[in-house]
């Protein structure tokens, strides 16, 4: 006799092998990049099918776990195998979707909760950080509206300095400030001057008294670096992996030698996959 236990089997061994199939495709296109500059690429996680929309803009980690954010919804991941095991769909508050908000975009792990930048594209009229209980991922009711002045074309991405009890932000095109918030009710308290402007940021994170912000220009994709105190920017390294692919979100964190590991999420070729690539610095 055929058992809904033997039938959820023969499902899951299905879905499994359209899975490797689809990571086999989505990786043969991806094959000869050249080796980033200034770093090395360590190793891939390729997200296929429906798992690719559940990390497709931004990520960020506690040291456990990877939280990942797609245009409507957050997902949670093992850091050590990268599978996703929970997701929350339409995360974006239902008061925000009334001002027109479409978008969830770069997020920032801190104390237990996520932050999450959320706008309202094509329009870029309300910029808005919503915060997320980062065990659940349900939304704690909490969320802080942010000047369009300084966001005119939206919030694509936060990064809290824990240390200094503060979130960063900044435009996507040329930026050249950092706005820095205070996390307890969200008030501007200044903006530091960058040395020179930063071109189409998608992620950025902070770790030991400096931002690291990956970016989608034209060319190499670069992962720059820029001084919290100072505004001073420099490029730490360029990845290289090709105009074809688009640039997401990143985070960092330190592995058991204390060395940095940056991850960073790319749209693959024509799109079929989401890539998490880790990479360290090179001497």
């Amino acid at each position: 006799m055929f058992t809904m236990g033997g039938f959820y089997v023969v499902i899951k061994k299905i879905w499994i092998l359209i899975t490797i199939i689809a990571t086999v495709i989505a990786g043969s296109a991806e094959k000869n990049l050249p080796a980033p500059d200034g770093a090395q690429a360590v190793s891939k996680q390729v997200y296929v099918l429906n798992e690719k929309d559940y990390c497709s803009q931004g990520v960020t980690n506690d040291g456990e776990y990877y939280y990942f954010s797609g245009t409507k919804n957050l997902a949670k991941a093992d850091m050590k195998t990268g599978e996703i095991f929970r997701v929350t769909m339409n995360a974006i508050p239902s008061e925000l979707k009334k001002m027109g908000c479409n978008h969830i975009g770069g997020i920032s792990y801190y104390d237990g909760k996520i932050y999450a930048a959320i706008e309202d594209g094509p329009d870029y009229k309300n910029p808005f950080i919503a915060v997320y209980d980062a065990k659940t991922l349900k939304y704690t009711g909490k969320y802080y509206s942010l000047p369009q002045s300084l966001h005119k074309e939206g919030v694509p991405w936060c990064a809290v300095d824990a240390e200094n009890g503060c979130l960063y932000t900044a435009e996507w095109e040329n930026a050249e400030v950092l706005n820095v918030f205070s996390l307890d009710d969200m008030s501007l308290i200044k903006t530091v001057p960058l040395s020179e402007s930063v071109n189409k940021i998608q992620g950025a994170e902070v770790c030991d008294g400096k931002l690291y912000m990956s970016s989608d220009e034209d060319g190499a994709k670069k992962i720059y670096t820029a001084d919290l105190s100072t505004g001073e920017v420099s490029v730490l390294f360029a990845r290289n992996v090709g105009e074809k692919f688009e640039a997401e979100g990143m985070t960092v964190y330190k592995d058991s030698d204390g060395q940095l590991i940056f991850c960073v999420l790319d749209r693959g070729i024509k799109r079929e996959s989401i890539n998490l690539t880790k990479y360290k610095l090179t001497e």
